[in-house]
C-alpha cells in the first residue's frame, strides 16, 4: 500500500525497486514528499499563480474582454498659470522661442565651448573642448527649423579637430559617443551633410582605442591626444552596452564595418 512513508524510503510492495526507480512519477513524488510541508506549501501556491496567470492570458487572448469597454476622452486642459501658451501652435511657438533664446545666449557668451556658464555669462571647456553643446544641439535645430543657426554650428563643427583635447584631459568614452558620435549622427541623417558624416567618423575613430581590451568591454575613458584608452579595472556595464548603437549606425553609413 502506497503511503507518505513508504514515499520517502523510495520502496513499496507494488512493484520491484528497479521498476520504481525508472519510474519518472515515482522519483517526482519521492522529491515531493522529502520536502518539508512549507515547501510544499509555497511549492502549491507558486504552481496555482503560474496557473491563474496563465488562464488569464488565453482568456484576454481569446475573449478580448476589455475591446468593448467605452473609450474615455480626456479633453485638454488649460494652464491658467501659463498665459504664453494656450494653444498646440502657441506652444510649438513658445518651445522655438525657447530655444532661440538658449542658442543666443550661447551663441554670445560661448559659442564653440563645451558649456555655457549663465549666471556669470561664461563658459568653460570641461568636456575637452569639443563643444559639446553646440553638437548636441545641432539635430534640435534642425528640428525646429532653425536653418540658419544649423548652418552656422555646422560650419564651427567642420573645422574641429576632434583627434585633440584640452591639454592633460582624458575623455569620457561613453559621454562623447552618445553626445558627440550620437549628435552628429542624428544631425547627418536629418540633414545629409557629408561634413557631418565626415566628423562623425572621426570622433568614432579617435575613440576606439577603448576597446583596446582583453574582453573586448571599452575601458571608461580615453586619451585623443596620444590615441591610448587610461586603463582602468572598473567599468559601467550600462555604459559599455549602449555605444552599440551608434557604432552600428556609423558603420553603416560609412560601409566600415569597424
Amino acid at each position: 500500500m502506497y503511503s507518505e512513508s513508504t514515499a520517502r524510503s523510495g520502496h513499496t510492495d507494488d512493484a520491484p525497486l528497479l521498476a520504481k526507480e525508472l519510474s519518472w512519477k515515482h522519483r517526482m513524488k519521492s522529491k515531493w514528499y522529502r520536502m518539508d510541508r512549507v515547501s510544499r506549501v509555497v511549492f502549491s501556491l507558486m504552481f496555482l499563480a503560474l496557473g491563474a496567470a496563465l488562464v488569464s492570458r488565453i482568456a484576454i487572448e481569446v475573449l478580448s474582454p476589455f475591446d468593448n469597454w467605452p473609450r474615455t476622452t480626456i479633453p485638454p486642459r488649460l494652464d491658467n498659470d501659463n498665459n504664453s501658451a494656450r494653444t498646440d501652435g502657441e506652444r510649438r511657438k513658445a518651445v522655438r522661442a525657447a530655444m532661440q533664446h538658449a542658442w543666443q545666449g550661447y551663441r554670445d557668451h560661448a559659442f564653440g565651448k563645451d558649456e555655457l556658464q549663465p549666471v556669470s555669462n561664461s563658459s568653460n571647456n570641461k568636456w575637452g573642448g569639443w563643444g559639446v553643446t553646440l553638437i548636441d544641439a545641432l539635430d534640435t535645430l534642425h528640428i525646429m527649423e532653425l536653418h540658419e543657426e544649423f548652418k552656422e554650428g555646422v560650419r564651427h563643427v567642420a573645422k574641429v579637430n576632434f583627434s585633440k583635447a584640452k591639454t592633460g584631459y582624458t575623455t569620457p568614452f561613453f559621454e562623447m559617443v552618445i553626445r558627440s558620435l550620437g549628435g552628429l549622427l542624428s544631425a547627418y541623417e536629418m540633414s545629409l551633410d557629408v561634413r557631418l558624416l565626415k566628423k562623425a567618423k572621426e570622433v568614432g575613430d579617435v575613440l576606439m582605442p577603448a576597446f583596446n581590451t582583453s574582453t573586448g568591454i571599452p575601458y571608461p575613458r580615453v586619451d585623443v591626444n596620444t590615441g591610448k584608452a587610461v586603463e582602468s579595472q572598473h567599468v559601467c556595464i550600462a555604459e559599455a552596452g549602449t555605444v552599440q548603437l551608434e557604432y552600428w549606425k556609423l558603420s553603416e553609413l560609412t560601409g566600415d564595418p569597424v
